[in-house]
């Protein structure tokens, strides 16, 4: 049996936070927490995180996008995937969620808020089980949790 794989949710929103931690457990995975970028990014730095859920909004406007950019500079975390998870487009009355992109927002996946939990659930385990191209691996359906 395999170590279960590490997902640190950052988000301030405490019930949001602590549902995501329970749905998460709940499929085997080991769930860290954090309520904000900079707790996000020390928590990520002592502990490693196999993958990052972070909102966008949080104590300012655009700190998941901003936490999402710095993460991707530190090199202990540069490779860790990151899944947007937020409300931003019903806030900024867009209409459609921001897109990937390598400079201006370096995540795997954007989901908006309300994410349905079977929905969220499939994201995260084809972001753990996909690489990208090039990097040797092919999306491989195995237990979620990696046991």
């Amino acid at each position: 049996m395999t170590k279960p794989k590490t997902i640190l949710v950052v988000d301030d929103d405490p019930a949001f936070l602590e549902s995501v931690a329970e749905l998460l457990e709940s499929y085997g995975y080991r769930a860290l927490t954090a309520t904000d970028g900079n707790e996000g990014v020390k928590t990520a730095m002592a502990k490693g995180p196999d993958l990052m859920i972070l909102d966008v909004m949080m104590a300012t406007d655009t700190e998941g996008f901003d936490i999402a950019r710095r993460v991707r500079t530190i090199p202990e975390l540069a490779r860790v995937p990151i899944l947007l998870v937020t409300g931003v487009v019903k806030a900024m009355h867009l209409r459609k969620p921001p897109e990937p992109d390598p400079e201006w927002l370096p995540v795997d996946r954007v989901l908006e808020k309300p994410v349905d939990p079977a929905r969220l659930m499939k994201e995260i385990n084809r972001v753990l089980h996909t690489q990208p191209k090039g990097e040797g691996r092919d999306e491989q359906e195995e237990d979620p949790a990696g046991r």
